[in-house]
């Protein structure tokens, strides 16, 4: 399995190294050999910014990825959906998730990227006049997403990634929409209320990822305050998020001084 930290280090790698795209290829250096014997009409009108850089076509960052892993993609989006190793595909985008740019009309996935830790950045290599850029999933080209079965999504192991926390739904009036992707443009999925409490998974600068019982999507971040990380006995973070998780809190001083707060409390 691939850990999804490990994805991620391999695509700021190759977008810090400016990698460029040349159709066809998958993680190889563009020589000026190579530029100058191409038949490509577009590589012959952009191909050459990329010569003594690594390129890659959309598809060929995950060959890229999956050989250094020891395993195998196949070399195409639609080949990716077609034989399994996307799974789940849907209008949700999620941290890790393949997206795509879909055609209902031919049932062709035509473009590949990868959805980025904060749930919002799309890596992708778009183009040979534009190399290896990122872009949002808000963009109204990226329309499917789902989930590599290769990718081991569990594994977030490293500082790029959100430690999952507790906070408290903060609102005057009203609802909170929770929502399917992370824009107003996306489908309601749900609603939150004052002083409900949910897991954060992912935490960006506009939009949460979050999880209460079974519902999970997207949230406006400035409704949420944070409350604290829950861990359980062995140090891991628990999933805990019913509403009395705050009582008999004991707090202790600097100088060994313990107090102890009976009944329930949280951080105002």
């Amino acid at each position: 399995m691939i850990p999804v930290k490990g994805m991620y280090d391999m695509l700021k790698m190759m977008l810090n190294d400016r990698w460029g795209y040349i159709y066809g290829t998958a993680g190889v250096l563009w020589t000026a050999e190579k530029q100058q014997s191409s038949e490509d009409e577009t590589t012959r009108q952009y191909g050459a910014q990329w010569v003594d850089h690594m390129v890659s076509d959309c598809s060929g960052v995950m060959v890229y990825i999956w050989k250094k892993y020891g395993l195998k993609i196949p070399h195409g989006s639609n080949s990716m959906v077609r034989q399994g190793y996307v799974k789940g595909i849907g209008t949700t985008p999620k941290p890790g998730y393949a997206a795509f740019v879909y055609k209902p009309d031919s049932d062709d996935y035509s473009h590949v990227g990868i959805v980025g830790a904060d749930g919002v950045t799309v890596y992708e290599a778009k183009g040979t006049r534009y190399g290896f850029v990122t872009s949002k999933v808000t963009d109204a080209k990226w329309n499917r997403f789902g989930y590599f079965k290769d990718v081991d999504y569990t594994d977030k192991g490293g500082e790029d990634m959100d430690t999952p926390y507790i906070a408290e739904v903060r609102l005057t009036s009203g609802y909170l929409n929770v929502r399917s992707g992370p824009a107003k443009e996306y489908n309601s999925v749900g609603r939150l209320y004052d002083g409900d409490k949910v897991r954060v998974n992912m935490h960006g600068s506009e939009w949460d990822f979050i999880k209460k019982d079974d519902l999970q999507g997207y949230v406006a971040a400035r409704y949420l305050v944070p409350i604290e990380e829950i861990r359980d006995d062995d140090g891991d973070i628990d999933d805990k998020t019913d509403s009395d998780w705050l009582k008999d809190i004991t707090l202790l001083s600097e100088n060994g001084s313990r107090i102890r707060l009976d009944g329930k409390w949280k951080i105002a």
